[in-house]
């Protein structure tokens, strides 16, 4: 994964204008060689991770009216959620397909609202304004899984803006 075996597209065009490609790798590649995992070990990874976080999100539904303990619970699951995809796809890939200029605004709202509703649950003890948050939560973490499907923000911002009529607009 490393400077050796594969040329960037930078690398190429150094060679094309006569330099030297950078054989050092960042330190990005350096945690990457340092923690690469085989095929195998990234789907039981995925699989450990994504089973835990829907277990935590169906056991958080046992607590819902324990908001404080239903709030935590849910977002414990969401986060494992979350980090599962990172033994898909790569820690770093996945923040910087999280990051992308059309998924920062969801992206940002879902960590927001995930600290916050960890904050309310947790620290301050508010069980409503925790649920508040939870809900802002999914509602972030839809528009963000929608950014992955092409069109879909679209077309759901549309079919909100015929139901609402004018009120959208203002919205949207």
């Amino acid at each position: 994964m490393g400077g050796g075996g594969t040329q960037t597209t930078l690398d190429k065009v150094k060679l094309m204008v006569g330099m030297q490609p950078d054989n050092e790798p960042d330190f990005f590649q350096e945690i990457d060689e340092y923690v690469s995992l085989s095929k195998t070990q990234r789907l039981y990874g995925f699989l450990i991770s994504v089973g835990l976080g829907i277990t935590l999100n169906i056991l958080s539904l046992l607590f819902y009216f324990n908001l404080t303990m239903f709030a935590s619970l849910y977002t414990m699951g969401n986060i494992l959620s979350l980090c599962s995809t990172g033994f898909l796809v790569g820690p770093w890939a996945q923040v910087k397909n999280m990051f992308v200029g059309y998924r920062v605004g969801a992206t940002i709202m879902y960590f927001t609202s995930m600290a916050a509703t960890l904050y309310f649950a947790i620290v301050v003890g508010s069980g409503f304004l925790a649920l508040i948050c939870v809900c802002v939560q999914s509602f972030a973490l839809t528009w963000y899984c929608l950014s992955y499907i092409p069109y879909a923000r679209k077309m759901i911002s549309a079919c909100f803006k015929r139901c609402l009529g004018q009120a959208a607009d203002e919205i949207f």
